[in-house]
């Protein structure tokens, strides 16, 4: 079903958002996301012992999934959203700088914690434990900065001055751009369905085609709850 011209996207967050205006609170579903774990991951690594490298390795995987999802979404914006919003809008200039600025503020802390990951998941070890735990403490403050000005000062310009397939373009590129395997998809998809609200649910779930709906149904919720074993939680909250 093809709703107001949103390129297959059927359910809607706001079921009375223009049809030939971007819908842009579905960016607000994926920060929601990004910022729950980016908030989570400093204290789980924080808190592993030295010597578990059990523990160590699900969480370095665990990381490495959503530092992938991060650096997706940045990408596709970087690509798709900056130079049309820099073309529709020149007098916001320096608000687009601030925003690849603080691209690659977030881009360095990435650089910074990834090669760590590896090794940390193979030795536990106590000084590369605490080298990650501080960069991504920095990575969870610059991220909450930088996701605080896009939401309030760049989703209005988008929803203004972009069309909705120009809007679109860039969740379709990071979608591409994400993990091979069935798993990993699962597993980033729960991480965006955990916090959502159901109208933010039905969107989402409008977004997988028909066949990962379905493999989601029937795999993906058991799959994700072993968000408990990263977590060390009693339930994942899906």
């Amino acid at each position: 079903m093809n709703r107001g011209g949103r390129e297959g996207f059927s359910a809607l967050i706001d079921p009375s958002a223009p049809a030939d205006k971007p819908e842009t609170a579905q960016m607000k579903v994926i920060h929601k996301a990004l910022r729950r774990e980016f908030r989570l991951l400093p204290d789980l690594v924080a808190g592993v012992a030295a010597g578990d490298t059990g523990r160590a390795g699900r969480i370095a995987g665990h990381a490495s999934l959503i530092l992938g999802m991060l650096h997706e979404h940045h990408e596709s914006e970087d690509e798709l959203l900056w130079p049309l919003l820099r073309a529709r809008v020149p007098l916001e200039e320096s608000l687009l700088q601030a925003m690849e600025v603080q691209h690659q503020t977030v881009a360095a802390l990435v650089g910074m914690i990834q090669p760590d990951l590896p090794a940390w998941s193979r030795t536990a070890d106590l000084s590369t434990r605490d080298r990650l735990t501080g960069h991504l403490r920095q990575l969870h403050t610059a991220l909450e900065e930088h996701l605080a000005l896009e939401e309030t000062a760049v989703l209005p310009l988008i929803h203004e001055h972009l069309t909705v397939p120009e809007w679109l373009a860039p969740q379709h590129a990071a979608m591409k751009k994400g993990p091979s395997g069935l798993a990993a998809k699962l597993i980033l998809a729960g991480a965006v369905l955990e916090d959502a609200t159901p109208g933010e649910q039905a969107w989402f779930l409008s977004t997988m085609p028909p066949p990962a709906r379905v493999l989601w149904r029937v795999f993906g919720t058991r799959l994700y709850s072993r968000i408990n074993s990263v977590r060390g939680a009693a339930d994942a909250g899906v």
